[in-house]
């Protein structure tokens, strides 16, 4: 398993990367759009963003050179 495998993003960093506010990617999470896993607790959960969850959240998003019928 590779370094990158195994990095973890916070909600921030993963809203930074994407240039979007926090806001979408707990939307995302909480869609199911996005894998994540929840490390807090309370009222607002904490989540963390593997590496490979981001990759596989952005090629699924991509667009172009994909047909739909």
């Amino acid at each position: 398993m590779s370094q990158n495998e195994e990095k973890m993003f916070t909600v921030k960093e993963v809203a930074d990367q994407l240039r979007v506010d926090e806001k979408t990617v707990r939307r995302w999470i909480q869609r199911g759009e996005l894998i994540a896993l929840n490390v807090g607790g309370g009222l607002r959960p904490d989540y963390r963003i593997s590496y490979a969850n981001l990759q596989d959240f952005k090629l699924r998003r991509q667009t172009g050179g994909q047909e739909k019928d």
